[in-house]
């Protein structure tokens, strides 16, 4: 663990130096590696802040409080940036946990009248519409459909054409290029 200390208006005492070393090998034992720290110490006045840097192998978390006393700006800090880490790592290990699993038949879900209909398939093969998001076309040249659709990264892009005013779609092929589709009436 590497950990940088920095005192503003405050002298940095061993003692300091190793409560707050302490109290980042908790932080360090939740994240499971390695951690880089900046702590950032200040006095100003009453007020005593503790702001900390957390880089880990895979995120960064900061964090600042401020208190009456040093010690306990370290310790709320530290307990902000607990808390931090532990959401990212029930996020990740909850993602690992729902992309293991197989895929389930279709849950069934009624469709307003306002809803844009889409069909998504059941693992039985029968097609069940499911309930999808309804925006606005924008009126766009092919090109500018296209960078919007690499911009975002959806897979597909309905849009109206700025010059023949028709419904076309974009979206992304299996070999990575982009494909057009422009319906004839």
């Amino acid at each position: 663990m590497n950990v940088d200390i920095t005192g503003r208006q405050v002298e940095v005492t061993p003692a300091l130096r190793k409560y707050a070393e302490e109290k980042l090998r908790k932080l360090e034992r939740l994240l499971g590696g390695p951690l880089e720290a900046h702590l950032v110490l200040a006095i100003e006045k009453h007020r005593h802040l503790a702001e900390i840097q957390v880089k880990s192998r895979t995120a960064l978390f900061t964090g600042m409080e401020e208190t009456g006393d040093l010690y306990a700006s370290i310790n709320e800090v530290i307990d902000k940036l607990e808390r931090q880490a532990q959401k990212r790592k029930d996020k990740v290990t909850s993602r690992k946990k729902r992309d293991g699993r197989k895929a389930a038949a279709v849950v069934e879900e009624p469709l307003p009248a306002t809803a844009a209909p889409r069909i998504r398939v059941r693992s039985a093969g029968k097609p069940r519409l499911v309930r999808s998001a309804r925006y606005r076309l924008k009126p766009l040249s092919a090109e500018d459909a296209a960078l919007e659709l690499e911009g975002n990264g959806d897979e597909v892009l309905v849009y109206r054409d700025d010059r023949t005013y028709r419904v076309n779609v974009v979206f992304r092929r299996k070999d990575g290029r982009i494909g057009l589709v422009d319906p004839e009436f």
